[in-house]
């Protein structure tokens, strides 16, 4: 967020599309990065040469959810809203914040950040950005009347001030560790407000668009088909790209028409194809493929509030009878690693290491023991079985998965129904306060550099409500004031030590089992350049780097 045999794929690569309209094309070009895929040699005349213009075809596994920046939160519709809109910082190479909309931060004390924001910049329509735009944009995301997806970003947040003609001065109600990377995610994305108060009714959508400072401005959606964007002749940053004249977003849910299309030429590029088919695609003598670690976690949550998962056994007996190392043996292969019961993969300890390294070899395992699965049931407060069901989609990696843990918790007397919804109603379902199902098969990053970024939004439990990201619905007093008070503090060292007992509170409490943690995959043509995939993909214009080639 993947998957079958690939004993067909092979057969069925070379299929041309109607469906997909034609890419770019040229001639294959050297690579700049990443890891290669076969034959990535240069020209024989030498390395090829970068053009402006052309047209990329861009694959998406799931329909955008809005172009509206405040619902940007998932894999899809990140890669398309992020090239129209931006936000005040941007995150360099998925690691350190830097300037973007705002030319500098100040932090004056612990609670205070003065954004000076950058002048001369123009939205799409030739129409200049102000502090007022700023503010406004800001302010609409923090309301929660707006319900967006980031907006608890701003929970710690007093108040948005106009300081200046050109600053604008954010009060943290105290202080907060992580605010230094929230106004570098779509939280901080800035969209013009005259374009939104002229289109309050359908922004976001098909028939209203949106308006930001990006490198590429909003053309045309056609919903479950393509989304179109070309250059923004205004855009602000003049070094560098934007390059390409337009990209167009394909919708394409089945794994093996993308793959197809990047085989045929009429796909240019692909995240996070099916890992069945990413050795397929390593050998296509016109794809380049380029990999990262990532934040991301494959995971299996319980809904903690409602019965039988209200009982803790219950999820330690499911926990232990689930083969998680078989799962990525057999399908994630070298794409990835296994995982344990919180989501803090080694990428993630990001300060601290060794601390980290040490806290994670010390958390319960949950190793796959079938008789000690039996013996907790055995204790639960459903020692003979119950009947429950699984939410996921037709994602093959999580439906397999689902499928394992179905197979896994039989011989227990668990039978488990498994519910498959599309992605759009899983995302609804699972972000959704009312946390409609047992047991829920989801994928989730990290949006900083930073465990915080995994542990606040999906365990502390304010983040149940609507709009949060606390799938298990998990509610536990001790980690929420461990959670809070390593927030309010700048020491990484303190910061770690009140995280790594939290970590240990939630393992024990084992309201996820993480079944995985992917490396982050994207599949390019030969003759596109400039973008490396790196942990934070998606929060990055990255699409303004790149460029075809000759």
């Amino acid at each position: 967020m993947k998957k079958k045999r690939l004993t067909k794929a092979l057969l069925t690569i070379g299929v041309s599309l109607s469906v997909l309209a034609a890419g770019c094309s040229g001639s294959p070009s050297t690579q700049s990065g990443g890891e290669s895929a076969k034959g990535s040699e240069s020209n024989a005349g030498g390395e090829a040469k970068a053009q402006a213009g052309g047209t990329v075809t861009f694959a998406l596994e799931h329909e955008v959810v809005s172009l509206d920046p405040a619902f940007s939160y998932d894999f899809s519709t990140g890669p398309v809203v992020n090239q129209i809109t931006e936000p005040l910082m941007r995150f360099e190479k998925g690691k350190s914040v830097v300037p973007n909309l705002a030319e500098k931060v100040d932090n004056p004390d612990p609670k205070t950040y003065v954004y000076t924001i950058r002048q001369g910049v123009t939205f799409s329509d030739g129409t200049p950005m102000t502090v007022d735009d700023v503010i406004f944009s800001l302010e609409r995301t923090r309301d929660p009347k707006t319900a967006s997806y980031v907006g608890w970003m701003f929970s710690n947040v007093d108040k948005i001030e106009k300081a200046g003609d050109w600053t604008v001065k954010v009060t943290l109600k105290e202080p907060d560790a992580n605010w230094q990377y929230a106004m570098a995610t779509s939280a901080g994305h800035v969209i013009s407000k005259a374009y939104y108060e002229a289109h309050k009714a359908n922004f976001g959508k098909p028939d209203g668009g949106t308006m930001g400072t990006g490198p590429f401005k909003y053309v045309s959606w056609q919903t479950g088909s393509e989304l179109v964007l070309e250059k923004n002749p205004n855009y602000w940053n003049k070094e560098g790209g934007p390059y390409l004249d337009k990209i167009v977003y394909k919708v394409i849910p089945e794994g093996m028409t993308r793959i197809t299309g990047l085989k045929t030429g009429q796909i240019n590029m692909a995240l996070n194809l099916p890992l069945d088919l990413q050795e397929v695609v390593a050998k296509m003598d016109n794809v380049k493929i380029s990999r990262s670690d990532s934040f991301l976690s494959d995971f299996i949550a319980f809904n903690t509030q409602r019965k039988p998962f209200n009982d803790v056994k219950v999820r330690q007996a499911i926990s232990h009878a689930l083969d998680r190392q078989k799962i990525v043996t057999e399908l994630i292969k070298d794409a990835g690693i296994a995982g344990k019961t919180v989501p803090i993969p080694p990428a993630l300890w990001t300060f601290e290491k060794d601390k980290w390294e040490k806290a994670y070899s010390e958390i319960p395992d949950y190793a796959f023991d079938t008789d000690k699965a039996k013996q907790l049931l055995s204790e639960s407060s459903v020692p003979t079985g119950f009947n429950g069901k699984i939410l996921t989609d037709s994602d093959s990696f999580r439906m397999n998965t689902a499928l394992a843990l179905q197979a896994a918790v039989k011989p227990l007397g668990i039978n488990l129904e498994i519910e498959k919804v599309t992605g759009e109603e899983l995302n609804t379902r699972a972000w959704g306060g009312a946390r409609d199902y047992d047991i829920v098969v989801q994928n989730w990053s990290s949006d900083f550099p930073d465990p915080a970024g995994n542990m606040v939004p999906l365990f502390l439990s304010a983040n149940t409500a609507d709009g949060g990201s606390n799938f298990a619905n998990y509610k536990n007093p001790e980690v929420d004031k461990l959670l809070d008070e390593q927030n309010r503090l700048t020491d990484p060292a303190k910061r770690t030590e009140l995280m790594i007992q939290a970590e240990k509170l939630i393992a024990n409490d084992a309201p996820w089992i993480v079944v995985s943690h992917q490396k982050n995959f994207l599949a390019m043509s030969k003759n596109v350049e400039g973008y490396d995939i790196d942990p934070l993909y998606f929060w990055e214009g990255f699409m303004k780097d790149v460029k075809l080639t000759q």
